[in-house]
């Protein structure tokens, strides 16, 4: 498995998403890693299926306005991180009751045993400082995004 820093390295970024549900938001960040070669077109409805599924199973959503959604694929071989910002934020079941902003979109190999558990738990701490959920909401790039989480 590459290290948190490559995978955060290559990671897509949506700035400014505007859909009104937490399905569509993890469809747009799954379309758009079609989009940019992160994932065969052929395997997005299973990415989305997967990821929706975990997600009924138990919500992701952390207080604070951060989700951390994940599915597990076989048609990955490595974790593919999809980092969305919503200014608005919209509701997904967070255990404060607040909107959430900040979404990170795992897609984790089907065949790889709990590896991604450890790249979760370093990135939710990141996340859980308030300065750099700020940063991240104030974000204009893509740079910005990687710096906030990585520095």
């Amino acid at each position: 498995m590459a290290s948190f820093e490559e995978i955060i390295e290559k990671s897509l970024v949506c700035l400014n998403l505007t859909d009104n549900e937490g399905s569509l938001v993890i469809k747009t960040l799954i379309d758009q890693a079609v989009q940019e070669g992160l994932l065969a077109a052929e395997h997005r409805d299973a990415a989305v299926k997967a990821v929706i599924n975990r997600e009924l199973s138990a919500s992701t959503a952390l207080p604070d306005g951060i989700a951390l959604p994940h599915g597990r694929i076989e048609c990955v071989q490595d974790i593919v991180c999809m980092l969305g910002i919503h200014p608005q934020g919209i509701a997904f079941g967070a255990p404060d009751n607040r909107v959430t902003h900040v979404f990170v979109l795992l897609l984790v190999p089907a065949t790889v045993a709990c590896n991604h558990i450890h790249f979760l738990a370093r990135l939710s701490r990141r996340l859980m400082e308030a300065s750099v959920r700020n940063d991240l909401l104030a974000a204009q790039s893509r740079e910005e995004v990687l710096r906030t989480i990585l520095s």
